[in-house]
């Protein structure tokens, strides 16, 4: 959807829209969503930095690299899951978490594209927000109902994300079937059905579980792209791919008790 959609307008697009399609629903629902708009704000500031910082730093870097350097935030996610929920940490959740990340990068091959540069800086700064969001979700959504957390966060990101495409990029906006079906996907299954059911679910699990269960993403990717394009694994990608696999599956199997504060 890019050559019709400009990037931070189409983050813009995907949450106010996504905003307002949760409103009649959790209306039904007699779900009073409001009462918790200031913690939704705050997850919605987070997950709009993450997404902008994001979508900026892929004008200038590579795709392996950025894919790579957004899963970064899981190495910010214990310490900041220690400081700011006070869960203790789990052995084997972080030795899956360090699998899962060894996997990552022989995966994606960051290190292939050559010099970094500053959409790399910006990109990290994207994979900090996103740590921030993860740990922020697993503090506040155990405390109130999750769910009700939704609709403000979306409507602040993309609120965000519309002041920075009016003072930062130029616009673009071109009605077709291509930019529509790429708003319909983004909006429907990748922010009210995936963001949805990952912020009304998270809390159930710890930020170190979940970062490790997202690593999954990549792999996925690589699956769908060989049924629907007919891509083709390298060796490279192919054993990255187990490797985070075998992360997944150790953290879950030896770390899956919840551990409280303390």
């Amino acid at each position: 959807g890019l050559p019709f959609l400009s990037p931070l307008l189409i983050i813009a697009i995907r949450f106010l829209t996504s905003f307002l399609i949760l409103v009649p629903i959790y209306a039904i629902l007699r779900r009073k969503w409001w009462r918790h708009a200031r913690v939704g704000a705050i997850l919605g500031l987070a997950l709009a930095g993450g997404y902008i910082l994001q979508t900026i730093g892929l004008q200038y870097t590579t795709v392996a690299r950025s894919g790579f350097l957004t899963y970064l935030f899981a190495v910010l996610i214990p310490p900041l899951q220690r400081l700011l929920t006070r869960h203790r940490l789990q052995t084997a959740n972080l030795i899956g978490l360090g699998v899962v990340i060894l996997g990552s990068a022989i995966m994606t091959q960051p290190w292939r594209a050559s010099g970094w540069n500053a959409g790399d800086l910006v990109t990290l700064g994207g994979a900090i927000s996103f740590a921030l969001f993860i740990v922020l979700v697993d503090r506040y959504g155990t405390g109130i109902p999750s769910v009700d957390l939704v609709p403000s966060q979306f409507a602040v990101a993309g609120i965000v994300a519309l002041v920075g495409t009016i003072l930062f990029e130029e616009t673009i906006l071109v009605w077709n079937r291509t930019s529509i079906v790429t708003l319909s996907y983004l909006t429907i299954l990748g922010t009210v059905g995936a963001l949805g059911l990952q912020i009304s679910f998270q809390p159930r699990t710890t930020p170190v579980r979940a970062t490790t269960i997202f690593a999954l993403e990549p792999v996925f990717a690589a699956v769908f792209g060989f049924l629907i394009l007919a891509e083709r694994l390298s060796v490279a990608e192919g054993v990255g791919a187990a490797i985070i696999l075998a992360g997944v599956l150790f953290s879950e199997v030896f770390g899956g008790r919840r551990t409280p504060p303390g």
